[in-house]
């Protein structure tokens, strides 16, 4: 293979996942949309970097994901002194009249709040991973993943519905 196909190759793969390293950028960040672009190049870059070690075995996807997740995650290391510098600085909040906009910010907190390795399971179940592909990303066994992944769920219900558990 060329060095244009290989090139060309890749363009087309980040093309065709484009959506799922914004969004991974997203869940790992509080970035403003100028900031996320940034993330994303950065992200590119990342997975350009390491695309020789793509052997296929897995679903692009799911090694895009890990990639751009380890990025992110050295992305918030990097920055996490200049987040503690900044935390005088005066946040910015945008008021959400919307119903809908208040629920899916109230999820957001809540996946924001789980643990890392929890997030990044249930992130990846959002976006439509099997529990297999989800293993093989965060290196654990299937029942492992399964059981992770149902934990995080309840978890998740019991934040977002404190009452309703209180009921059962």
């Amino acid at each position: 293979m060329t060095q244009k196909e290989k090139e060309d190759q890749f363009v087309e793969m980040i093309q065709r996942h484009e959506r799922l390293i914004l969004k991974v950028c997203a869940m790992y960040t509080n970035a403003t949309r100028s900031e996320l672009r940034d993330l994303y190049q950065d992200a590119v870059v990342a997975l350009w970097e390491s695309y020789g070690t793509f052997k296929g075995q897995s679903k692009p996807s799911t090694w895009i994901y890990a990639v751009t997740r380890y990025t992110m995650l050295n992305q918030m290391r990097k920055h996490r002194l200049e987040t503690e510098r900044q935390q005088d600085c005066e946040v910015e909040n945008i008021a959400q009249d919307d119903s809908v906009d208040r629920m899916l910010e109230e999820v957001r907190e809540a996946v924001a709040m789980l643990p890392p390795d929890e997030r990044d399971i249930f992130i990846m179940w959002m976006e439509g991973f099997k529990t297999g592909e989800i293993a093989e990303v965060m290196s654990m066994t299937y029942g492992n993943a399964a059981i992770k992944l149902t934990r995080i769920k309840l978890k998740l219900r019991k934040m977002l519905n404190p009452k309703k558990e209180d009921e059962l």
